[in-house]
């Protein structure tokens, strides 16, 4: 993440408390925000700021001391000082994490975000000339089709993931 753009609303101990605990994600948060369990983040002063934008992986502290990382149904103002922002080429990979998944973020520069953000577009690019044809498959559309893709993730080329006999494994629901 980047620091901003109101990091000069907490104090160096404040940002060192942020940087170096541990956080997880709320098993509350939803599209508009992942809520931060962890350590509270105190104000140097008060909470509320005149609302201005935020993007994607904009960090919000509540007046509680809690981070909200902005999502992308967030709303496109916010009243909350915002410590950080998660830098593009992260955040799609922050917004799989699961709820209760323990991680610590990492400040870098505007360059080193920049430099990430051009890597990950260049991977993206990269992505067709990569695909290879699958040659052959023991497929069970019946059983895929039966699978639960709504609550867990469902891949058609990997049996590991769906089961011949859907309503044995799911019977336990």
């Amino acid at each position: 993440m980047v620091l901003g753009p109101q990091d000069d609303e907490f104090s160096d101990d404040a940002k060192t408390l942020f940087f170096d605990s541990e956080w997880k994600i709320s098993a509350t948060s939803d599209r508009m925000g992942y809520r931060l369990e962890g350590p509270v983040i105190r104000h140097l002063d008060d909470h509320n700021i005149v609302s201005d934008g935020t993007v994607d992986g904009s960090i919000q502290v509540t007046g509680m001391g809690a981070p909200i990382v902005l999502m992308s149904d967030r709303g496109t103002s916010g009243g909350y000082p915002k410590i950080a922002t998660v830098i593009s080429a992260d955040l799609g990979r922050f917004a799989q994490t699961p709820a209760g998944t323990g991680f610590r973020f990492k400040a870098v520069t505007m360059a080193e975000a920049q430099a990430e953000a051009k890597a990950f577009a260049k991977l993206l690019r990269s992505l067709p000339d990569r695909l290879r044809a699958i040659e052959s498959i023991d497929l069970n559309i019946e059983a895929l089709q039966d699978a639960n893709v709504a609550g867990s993730a469902v891949s058609a080329v990997d049996a590991g993931t769906w089961h011949a006999n859907s309503a044995d494994t799911f019977a336990q629901y």
